[in-house]
Parts: structure tokens; sequence; C-alpha cells
């Protein structure tokens, strides 16, 4: 079957190293398709492309997720591959950026920090891992190679923390955060679509509390269950728990910002 690698960066597209590493893929191994996820992750913002890459595994836990933002590059930091419970194979830096997908895909099994001459014969430009260490190691993982053949093992406790942690529950509200808020002003939370029952979260209607406002809505499947203008909570197409309006920006409604804690419970 073609092995396909979900890949995600802040390179944006005006220069050539989306389309480099593309080259290097192919390159290396003809058969691998590559799915372009997102390539706008706004420069350096870690957090971001964890939720872009976690949303990624959510929808292609088969595919190989290729997570290129990293601020550090060259910098000493280690570049990784991380095999998670469920099979999900994952390569980028080691600077929490895969943790929240390899999370999604039943946790951590092993990890190996990828040495680049087990990867080509030549050492890596300081600037460029993405090029030469991490897209061929994406490569190679797609042509079978096994992920220890790439590097040595990583003491799990090692690894760089994650940009942002699991919700949790507490006096009986769920305690999450606000990951993004996408195109259409829908907030995404950190809170698993398919927990929602174990959380207690499974009522008609749900009640969102983000700094000084709380907002009331349904609990439905769809956008056009409420009239428009009107809140609503759904799991979206990322497996998040969300908040929207539907036709409406909710984010600029409520002036939410990225990174707010939201408070979420059952609401009768």
């Amino acid at each position: 079957m073609q092995a396909i690698i979900c890949f995600v960066s802040d390179f944006g597209l005006d220069d050539t190293w989306v389309g480099v590493c593309h080259a290097v893929i192919h390159r290396a191994c003809p058969q691998a398709r590559v799915v372009d996820l997102g390539h706008h992750i706004p420069p350096f913002d870690i957090r971001k492309g964890a939720t872009t890459a976690a949303a990624g595994v959510y929808q292609l836990p088969e595919a190989i997720h290729l997570v290129v933002v990293d601020p550090g590059v060259g910098a000493g930091r280690r570049d990784l591959c991380i095999v998670t419970a469920g099979g999900t194979r994952l390569v980028g830096p080691d600077n929490g950026v895969l943790l929240p997908a390899a999370w999604r895909a039943g946790g951590i099994l092993e990890a190996y920090a990828l040495d680049p001459l087990k990867i080509d014969f030549r050492g890596p430009l300081a600037t460029f891992h993405a090029r030469d260490v991490l897209a061929p190691a994406a490569a190679a993982l797609a042509c079978d190679v096994e992920p220890s053949a790439l590097g040595e093992p990583v003491d799990l406790g090692s690894l760089a923390e994650a940009p942002f942690g699991p919700c949790r529950v507490e006096n009986g509200l769920v305690i999450g955060e606000v990951l993004e808020a996408d195109r259409f002003g829908s907030m995404r939370f950190n809170i698993p679509g398919d927990e929602l029952a174990r959380l207690g979260l499974s009522g008609s209607h749900l009640e969102f509390t983000i700094g000084h406002s709380t907002i009331r809505a349904p609990l439905a499947r769809t956008y056009g269950e409420v009239d428009p203008g009107d809140p609503v909570a759904l799991v979206d197409s990322s497996g998040w728990l969300s908040l929207a309006l539907n036709r409406d920006n909710a984010a600029e409604r409520y002036g939410v910002e990225v990174g707010a804690t939201v408070r979420v419970s059952t609401h009768a």
C-alpha cells in the first residue's frame, strides 16, 4: 500500500523549502505520497504546529506525520521519530510539537533520536534539518525502514514539554484551554470529542466560561442545528470540542485569545 506522509510546517509557500522537502522525499522513496496539511503555521509557533499535527493524526492515524516548526534548529535540540501505541509514526524536532499528536494516537510507545549519518552519509546543514534529516527520515519510514534503524532510543522522560497539556476535571468542571480559532472564528479546545462522556459532558447543552463570558450552547452534530448567529458546541473535523457561531465569528464576538482557560460543564 502506498505510504502517505502528512507534512506540516511554518515554511509558507513563498520560498523553496516545501518544494525541496517534497523532492528529497520523492528521490528517496518515489512511491510515497506527500500530503500538505498546512504550511502557513505562524513562524516559530510550536503551539499552532502541535494543534495542526494533532488534528492531522486524528484524521489520518495510519500516515507518517512530518512536522517541522523548529525555532531551535541547529542549536543542539534532537530530531525525533516517535512511534505511538496506535502505530502512528511522527517525525520532527524535540521541542514538544509532536507530543499532542502522539497523545491522540494512543500515547508514546517509543522514541528515537535520529542520527543523520544513518540517514545520509553527509552531515546536515545547521539551518535546514527539514531537508537533510527529517524529510529523509520520513521517506525512509515510508519505504519500510524500521524506526530503530534511524537512531538510538530516547528516554521518554527526557523529551521536551508539549506546548499545552491535556484537559482535566476539577470540582465537576472540565478545565481546558483554547487551542486555536479557525478561519471562521470557531474555537477549539484541548478536550477530545471522543472523551466527552467520560468527562461528564454528554448532556444536550454545555456551558462554557472563558474569562468574563459564560456561553450556553446546545451540543449538536452540525452548525446548522442552530439559527444564524447563535452559539453551538460540537466535535469538529479536528476531533476537538469546539464552540462556534452559525455563520459568524465566535472568537471575535467573545474576545477570546489562544491559550485562554475554558471551564466547561453540562447545562440542564
